[in-house]
């Protein structure tokens, strides 16, 4: 990578994953441009293709970031049409603008790296985010299949699935939130970060945090019998790992 500064756009600038893509890529040595809906100050609508193509061509970033995202912590037949249209035009159709804009304008410019932010829900189907999940999973084919396509050219694609993670989107006290806490723990942002910048530069082009859930979860996701066989004890495991995170808020025993 290299150390002098360029231009690095991070949507979805304003969450705390977005923040701490900012300070990583910061560290790297780039000039980092956050953009949201608010919060930041420029403002950028990940669903509207003409915007994010204004964006690039303005800026002509070397780092393009895909971060933006809502949650679907929601029984499919549970969300209102609106929410559900929101996240696949968000979570997928946003990482799909944004990745056309930054490609077109680097392919002019002799190059630059592309990062979508997918989720360990991309590699096996999730129950309970049913659509949420569609959408990473949606991410992860995207991002492989766009690399695929610019693959003798300058422009790199790369996608990082991590698990949960702990920002404002997941709320450790509400139900709907239970499969954020399939693992051991909640990441933290920063390491989320970390793990996708370290992917800038390199020819890789997926990579799951932490590794080894990645793989279980990838195992589950060519294997949906077995997945089915297991989700009562994880959804079991999901519940107790919960409400461990939700007394730690309050410094009671679960």
């Amino acid at each position: 990578m290299a150390s002098t500064a360029r231009l690095a756009v991070v949507t979805g600038g304003a969450g705390g994953l977005g923040r701490a893509f900012c300070c990583s890529l910061a560290a790297a040595g780039y000039d980092v441009v956050p953009v949201d809906l608010a919060g930041t100050d420029r403002r950028l609508d990940v669903t509207d293709a003409a915007e994010c193509r204004a964006l690039a061509e303005e800026l002509r970033p070397a780092v393009w970031v895909n971060n933006a995202g809502v949650t679907g912590a929601e029984a499919f037949l549970e969300q209102d049409d609106h929410h559900v249209e929101r996240i696949v035009a968000v979570n997928l159709l946003g990482v799909v603008h944004g990745t056309r804009a930054a490609a077109s304008t680097m392919l002019a410019d002799g190059g630059g790296e592309i990062l979508n932010i997918a989720s360990l829900a991309g590699w096996a189907p999730t129950p309970h985010i049913a659509v949420y999940s569609a959408t990473k999973h949606g991410v992860r084919a995207f991002s492989v299949a766009a690399a695929a396509e610019l693959r003798a050219t300058p422009v790199r694609i790369h996608c990082v699935l991590p698990d949960g993670i702990r920002t404002s989107m997941v709320d450790v006290t509400d139900a709907r939130h239970r499969m954020s806490f399939t693992g051991s723990r909640l990441l933290e942002p920063d390491e989320v970060a970390a793990a996708g910048v370290a992917l800038i530069g390199s020819r890789r082009i997926l990579a799951s945090v932490p590794p080894l859930r990645g793989l279980m979860v990838r195992l589950l996701g060519i294997a949906p019998t077995l997945a089915l066989a297991l989700q009562r004890p994880v959804e079991r495991r999901a519940r107790r790992n919960q409400e461990r995170a939700a007394a730690s808020l309050t410094g009671r025993e679960p």
